[in-house]
């Protein structure tokens, strides 16, 4: 089936104004770094590679601005979560930043860091009372991103299946798909939508494929997945039907080594929203840095919005600007608009090992 080229003047919604919000070319202000702090990183687990991302970006501010950090990156059970904010308060750390803990298991431990002095900070995790800032992703702007590439790709008329979630973070992203394929597009059919479970969705997302390549056929044009791992796995439900990436075409949201292999090697998986999770740590680590030298969310001058969370610009990666491996993590995001040769700006600081390369 024939694909539409080049971008569309119709790379336009109301959503996508909170983009103007987004601070993809944000310089931050000033070079003095606050003395003395300690940090402590909370996450619950490094197996993923954000995860392994996050915690490499926060060894290098931590290195670059001479603070000390406490490594709590491994703790996945909530009571466990709830004792290590325990010993975290009452070891008077300065500041707390949290990467996808149970956020409703500590509500109350966050206040009492609050009380106690402490600054609570989370990366792309949600944000409760008492928390100063999260920065992360607008997930409904992701979703309509993925949404325009691929209707341009359509050349606005084909079939369209969606892999959804019932959790906020997958069924917002779909929503937006869902809504501008059914309201705006009339030639965009859409003819699935699956919600995939919270645990065991790979294999959920693999036999729902197979079912929709025996039901569809190449009738069915694009496969928009909430996420890049169902994604995958339908990927290779098309190609085990023994169709490719001109029959059916697939898109996930988040970004990643993985899926940049198949994007470069051709397959099904032709693109998707990467995630600047470095931006979101350093715009966090900024933030930590403005409230030690008493530049508290509430002064003028603070880089917290009014709503403590600070949304940062996501980027289509596919085959035309996925990058090698071995590059720099930044290359993905175009160094955010910036001098990609500045030896002193954030992303070519070579402290604790340098910026992660892509696997």
């Amino acid at each position: 089936m024939k694909r539409g080229e080049g971008m569309k003047k119709r790379f336009i919604i109301s959503i996508l104004v909170i983009m103007v919000l987004a601070l993809s070319s944000m310089t931050f202000a000033g070079t003095e770094y606050a003395k003395d702090v300690t940090v402590a990183i909370c996450g619950h687990g490094l197996e993923a590679e954000s995860c392994q991302r996050d915690f490499q970006q926060v060894k290098i501010e931590c290195a670059h601005r001479d603070w000390e950090f406490i490594d709590a990156m491994t703790v996945r059970d909530p009571a466990q979560q709830r004792e290590t904010m325990e010993t975290l308060i009452q070891k008077k750390v300065d500041a707390i930043v949290i990467i996808y803990w149970d956020m409703e298991a500590i509500a109350d431990l966050i206040l009492k860091a609050t009380e106690e002095g402490i600054g609570v900070y989370c990366v792309d995790t949600e944000v409760k009372p008492g928390v100063i800032v999260s920065c992360t992703q607008n997930n409904a702007v992701a979703g309509a991103l993925m949404s325009y590439w691929g209707i341009q790709r359509l050349n606005e008329r084909g079939k369209v299946a969606i892999f959804s979630g019932k959790w906020h973070i997958m069924r917002r992203r779909a929503y937006v798909a869902a809504t501008l394929f059914e309201r705006d597009w009339p030639a965009i059919e859409l003819v699935a939508e699956e919600f995939l479970p919270l645990v065991g969705y790979e294999d959920s997302a693999f036999n729902v494929a197979v079912n929709w390549m025996t039901k569809y056929g190449n009738d069915l044009d694009w496969i928009f997945a909430g996420w890049d791992t169902p994604g995958q796995y339908a990927a290779r439900a098309i190609e085990q039907a023994g169709f490719d990436k001109d029959d059916i075409f697939v898109t996930g949201i988040d970004g990643g080594s993985a899926v940049y292999s198949m994007i470069r090697s051709g397959s099904p998986f032709v693109a998707t929203v990467s995630q600047p999770f470095e931006y979101y740590v350093h715009t966090v680590f900024e933030v930590i840095n403005q409230v030690e030298m008493g530049i508290g969310p509430d002064h003028p001058d603070s880089l917290v919005p009014p709503g403590r969370v600070i949304y940062a610009t996501p980027y289509v990666t596919d085959e035309t600007n996925v990058p090698e491996p071995g590059s720099s993590i930044h290359a993905v995001f175009g160094y955010y608009g910036m001098d990609p040769d500045d030896p002193d700006a954030w992303f070519n600081w070579q402290d604790a090992g340098g910026p992660y390369k892509i696997q």
